[in-house]
């Protein structure tokens, strides 16, 4: 199937479900050119995903580059219901991805620093934002993965109550109770190593 230059334009505009729908559809029958667009409406989502869980930016676009190479090596035997199961399966991919980097890469923190010079902070206050990041790094990974799951959703990507939902598979006043449970844990683990 060949693609037209307008429909090349419709991943840069807002697509309606439908629209996307076909092109999900269009890629699992491995169509290259729709699941390149998938690739370009998806990229910045998954990799800000990726990016908040991890404290390298360069490493943030080498697992995002394995998402999508996971995910079109599998997007063959995807069978596709709707689009909140795709962004499901999709951030699954990236979430095994990230889990998968965590263990074959234990307790090790990069020091990137071209970061400094590129936000012009002096040593001092990077090491202390590096310590303040792996301190949440190391609360959070002290709470529960569901718990996890939905600070990152909520939190770092900005995703409503809504949209958390159906990438957990679980409606929108549970979704609501999980991170208020969440954020109160990670406050406790917190103040008890403030102690």
């Amino acid at each position: 199937m060949h693609r037209t230059a307008a429909a090349a334009v419709l991943v840069d505009a807002e697509l309606t479900e439908s629209q996307l729908n076909d092109l999900i559809q269009q890629a699992a029958a491995l169509d290259r050119e729709a699941f390149g667009q998938l690739y370009r409406r998806y990229v910045t989502r998954i990799h800000r995903y990726i990016a908040y869980q991890i404290n390298d930016r360069v490493l943030a676009e080498d697992l995002t580059n394995q998402v999508f190479l996971r995910a079109m090596q599998a997007i063959g035997r995807y069978e596709h219901r709707s689009v909140s199961e795709f962004n499901a399966w999709l951030y699954r991919i990236a979430k095994n991805v990230v889990v998968d980097n965590w263990r074959s890469r234990r307790d090790t923190v990069p020091l990137d620093e071209a970061l400094v010079a590129e936000r012009g902070e002096t040593l001092d206050a990077h090491f202390e934002s590096l310590a303040r990041r792996d301190e949440l790094r190391q609360a959070m990974a002290r709470l529960t993965d569901d718990q996890r799951q939905v600070l990152t959703y909520r939190f770092g990507l900005g995703l409503t109550h809504g949209e958390a939902a159906r990438l957990l598979g679980r409606n929108e006043p549970a979704v609501r109770a999980l991170q208020f449970r969440a954020v109160s844990a990670l406050r406790k683990i917190m103040a008890r190593d403030d102690e």
